[in-house]
């Protein structure tokens, strides 16, 4: 797994902090993809529904993934299936 860039993750906790109380209101425990250069974000019930809106908008983008209300982050560039 590549570990996500500083700038990265500022940028998308700018991004997260200014959606954060109505993402929270709406979309608690679901999980948001920010393309962090355009702000744009893709909502989803799981990591793979989330990431898969993102992938087809921006394929080769980096996305700062968190799940709404919590802290913790993760960055997939690449996915693999067993």
């Amino acid at each position: 797994m590549t570990k996500l860039k500083p700038k990265i993750v500022r940028q998308g906790f700018q991004v997260y902090n200014k959606l954060k109380r109505a993402l929270e209101a709406e979309h608690y425990r679901e999980y948001v993809a920010i393309e962090v250069k355009s702000g744009e974000y893709f909502l989803g019930k799981t990591m793979d529904e989330t990431l898969d809106k993102a992938e087809q908008k921006y394929p080769d983008a980096k996305f700062f993934v968190v799940r709404v209300g919590e802290l913790a982050t993760v960055n997939f560039k690449h996915r693999f299936s067993l």
